[in-house]
């Protein structure tokens, strides 16, 4: 692995963003460390079902996991839908268990 990596991928959509991504949680990490990227995050698109599998598997390859998720959000009641990219959404990404915690809250609230 390089000392200095060039690139860490800050927004990797997995199996779970369903029409948005492919890439499979339980390989990622190697592809990872092949490429020189001793970190990656995980964030799927309004969920966090891979979060617990992408954790172990990252873990166990030496590669730190970064948890995150892409949320939608709307300021307005009637929200612009844009025909290509659908609701606008923003990153967030998760620093420490604080941050975990609020991202569960933030998640469960868009779910109910």
């Amino acid at each position: 692995m390089q000392e200095n990596p060039k690139f860490i991928h800050l927004r990797v959509h997995s199996e779970y963003s369903l029409l948005e991504g492919a890439i499979r949680i339980k390989e990622l990490p190697s592809t990872c460390f092949a490429m020189g990227m001793p970190a990656v995050a995980v964030t799927d698109t309004n969920n966090l079902f891979g979060a617990l599998e992408f954790s172990e598997y990252s873990a166990n390859a030496g590669i730190q996991p970064i948890l995150g998720c892409q949320m939608s959000f709307c300021a307005t009641e009637r929200p612009k839908i844009d025909p290509v990219f659908g609701l606008p959404s923003i990153v967030l990404l998760v620093k420490n268990e604080i941050g975990y915690k609020n991202l569960l809250k933030l998640n469960s609230k868009a779910y109910l």
